[in-house]
């Protein structure tokens, strides 16, 4: 998971693409049902995300699992996939694992929406 920190960090510099990024991350934890307050306040910091991230979803673990498989359901994050990446990162905190899938998918859901919309405003100006 390390070797795509570098990407995640230039692109949560942008401000276009990070605030798209508090918007989706908001949409997704709205409609499963966790709180949203903390997502304001996040800076573009992968650290200072991940922190945010692990904090909300250990507070919520009292709620049932099915929540949080909700959650990661909305944001596209296979129980398979959970499944791989917790394996590989047996040492690592769950949430800490799971954060990090969030913001992986998060973020690129964004960037490809913002891709096609780039690539769509092009193609209806020429």
């Amino acid at each position: 998971m390390k070797d795509t920190l570098p990407d995640i960090s230039i692109q949560l510099k942008s401000s276009d693409l990070f605030d798209a990024f508090k918007r989706q991350l908001t949409k997704d934890f709205e409609q499963s049902n966790f709180s949203t307050d903390f997502i304001a306040g996040l800076e573009p910091s992968y650290s200072l995300l991940l922190e945010k991230i692990i904090a909300e979803l250990e507070h919520h673990q009292k709620r049932s699992d099915a929540t949080l498989m909700h959650l990661l359901n909305r944001i596209d994050i296979s129980e398979a996939q959970l499944n791989r990446y917790l394996k590989g990162a047996e040492h690592k905190n769950h949430f800490a694992v799971i954060a990090e899938l969030i913001i992986k998918r998060v973020l690129q859901k964004v960037v490809i929406q913002h891709y096609y919309k780039q690539n769509q405003d092009q193609e209806d100006s020429e």
